[in-house]
């Protein structure tokens, strides 16, 4: 293939036309970004255990602020009245806001340690009531057989993607930190050392930076399974969730650092917190806000984040979500970005725009794809550069290539440079996220990328092949 994408010819007839009615329908259950009068507040359970009824209470820390995601008294009373199970111990306290406060003997649950594909959950908490959403109870496929019976219908797709790279135990030496301080088995240039007349690209330490964010990447990984004990949660409706976030994001002109610190702000949460459908939104919101004060040169205002959920949430409630979820997360915003590794390898590919933004492309697609949960940033940035370049006609994947991502060869992305091709080939989840990319602005590569990707299916090549 050319170098230049306008050789890359649009296909008519192929491209896609969106989500289906029903997907939009499911889409109005998690977030409505349409006028709508605020309801009652609905009846919500009391989660305060994991799927086997053992407490997943943290002993060690107690939150100090009172919780917006808390199961009310009156709540657990009317439940009492319907006949249903009363379930763990109540939660004691309500503010005068009607926000309840966290149970006696909650915590907060910071500090949790690395994830892998075992990573046992040490605390939960049962998110509140909005005006906004559906009640857990009439949302479609919230029961806890409901979810064992879906994740029981994709063993095999998860056993596919069992391969995920493991976080360390926090005793425990990272393996895999150390692989930059080995002596490589191939050749490589030196790049950082034409940039030693410049003091900003720092070339003096730009390696020890590295690795110290290859070690930190490790301790800001999600819990990769945590959708499965989230009872109320489905992957579709995380999907529905992210989908919306990049459509705020993209409305505010935020960086790209912004939305991927968000949603690694929502996943690592929801690692530790046990979370209600209904206050979804409240997350995402909370999220981005935080993700934007701490990224972003100029923020925006907490009335602007109220807007975009129309009325769902007042200004106090995200203020308050927003303090609550820092506590969870122990103040912790460190995350190695996926950016930072992509303009890392783009130094190698000498900084090839139309390859660097078709990467930008596929390395947003393993944050929004719940697939992609536990895979290491450095690993998926790798995976989307090697895509992109292969997309352009450049085959090769060099020393310099393979020192610059930090070590990755073709056999170690060859897992999730199938899952992006899935992606590529399947249909449209994320509507807003395709829309993005495929604007103007954006070379139009999210549909010049599902193309291709379709086109390599039907000749029945492997990605991984020297020509493509």
């Amino acid at each position: 293939m050319s170098r230049n994408t306008s050789s890359m010819q649009l296909d008519e007839e192929n491209l896609p036309r969106g989500i289906s009615a029903q997907a939009k329908n499911e889409a109005s259950k998690i977030v409505k970004p349409v006028h709508i009068q605020r309801a009652s507040r609905p009846v919500l359970i009391d989660v305060n255990s994991n799927r086997n009824g053992t407490s997943l209470r943290r002993t060690r820390h107690r939150s100090t602020i009172s919780s917006p995601f808390v199961t009310r008294q009156r709540d657990l009373g009317a439940k009492k009245d319907r006949g249903e199970a009363e379930g763990p111990p109540k939660e004691v306290g309500m503010a005068e806001s009607g926000v309840g406060g966290r149970a006696e003997g909650s915590n907060g649950g910071n500090n949790v340690g690395s994830s892998g594909r075992n990573h046992s959950v040490e605390s939960s908490n049962a998110i509140g009531s909005s005006n906004h959403l559906p009640t857990a109870s009439a949302s479609r496929g919230l029961s806890r057989q409901d979810n064992g019976a879906y994740f029981a219908e994709n063993r095999a797709d998860e056993a596919r993607y069992s391969l995920k790279r493991q976080a360390p135990e926090p005793e425990q030496e990272p393996a895999s930190t150390k692989k930059m301080k080995v002596e490589p088995e191939y050749s490589w240039e030196d790049l950082d050392a034409e940039d030693a007349d410049d003091p900003l690209m720092v070339s003096e330490y730009v390696q020890e930076i590295f690795d110290y964010l290859h070690e930190l990447e490790l301790k800001a990984l999600p819990d990769p399974n945590y959708l499965e004990w989230q009872r109320n949660l489905r992957p579709k409706m995380r999907s529905i969730l992210v989908d919306w976030m990049v459509e705020v994001h993209l409305k505010f002109r935020l960086l790209p650092e912004t939305l991927y610190l968000s949603i690694n702000i929502m996943d690592r949460f929801m690692s530790r917190e046990m979370v209600q459908v209904d206050r979804l939104q409240l997350l995402a919101t909370g999220s981005l806000f935080i993700a934007a004060k701490y990224e972003e040169v100029y923020s925006p205002s907490v009335k602007n984040y109220a807007y975009v959920t129309d009325g769902g949430f007042t200004e106090d409630e995200i203020l308050q979500a927003e303090r609550f979820i820092l506590e969870i997360l122990n103040f912790d915003m460190s995350y190695p970005n996926p950016m930072n590794f992509l303009r890392r390898i783009s130094k190698a590919d000498d900084y090839d725009v139309q390859a660097r933004t078709i990467g930008k492309y596929l390395l947003e697609i393993t944050a929004i794809d719940y697939k992609f949960i536990g895979y290491l940033p450095s690993l998926c940035a790798a995976s989307a550069m090697y895509i992109s370049r292969k997309m352009l006609g450049k085959f090769d994947w060099n020393g310099n290539l393979i020192h610059y991502s930090g070590g990755y060869r073709e056999s170690d992305m060859r897992e999730t440079c199938e899952m992006m091709i899935d992606y590529l080939v399947g249909p449209i989840v994320h509507e807003e996220f395709f829309k993005k990319y495929a604007s103007r602005r954006f070379m139009k590569v999210s549909i010049l990328a599902r193309q291709w990707a379709k086109k390599l299916v039907r000749q029945g090549k492997d990605i991984m092949d020297a020509i493509v």
